[in-house]
């Protein structure tokens, strides 16, 4: 029941949205809008008073999407919370391979995945060691060229008598 009422309420918002997006062009903005690129449609078709009446049902077309939108938004959350699918309601399929193996096969996932993970934390130690070793060597060798470069400047000059 739930699942009909939101596909109502999704068909109704894309629909509002269509005739918002059409009242809005045809209505004349300061510039003449798009209705006055077609000979001023908008007064022509609706008369002289339409875009008093046309920005009001803009407004009342505006005041309703906002509200089936929220009213959506209610409805999809509480479908979230009770963890149902748009598609099916049927969890039970979805929840056999979770449960499938015995207490052994979890076991012996459970002892792979930390043999696995403190493989994992003993590479990324090594790897943290290697880069603090190529760290030092750099630095040590961007100092000495450092000091080579401050060096060479002074040695070339001539000295002061």
């Amino acid at each position: 029941m739930l699942t009909v009422i939101s596909a109502v309420i999704y068909a109704s918002v894309v629909l509002i949205a269509i005739l918002l997006i059409v009242l809005v062009l045809v209505q004349p903005s300061k510039g003449g809008g798009f209705g006055s690129a077609f000979g001023g449609i908008g007064e022509s078709v609706f008369g002289a008073q339409a875009m008093g009446q046309l920005s009001k049902l803009t407004i009342y077309l505006l005041a309703l999407f906002f509200v089936l939108t929220l009213t959506l938004a209610v409805l999809t959350g509480h479908k979230a919370a009770s963890n149902k699918s748009l598609i099916s309601s049927d969890k039970s399929a979805m929840e056999a391979p979770a449960q499938s193996g015995t207490a052994a096969e979890t076991k012996d996932a459970a002892k792979n995945t930390a043999a696995a993970a403190k493989e994992t934390v003993a590479t990324a130690k090594d790897a943290a060691k290697n880069t603090a070793a190529a760290t030092k060597d750099a630095v040590k060798d961007a100092s000495k060229d450092a000091k080579a470069a401050v060096a060479a400047p002074v040695a070339k000059q001539p000295a002061k008598k």
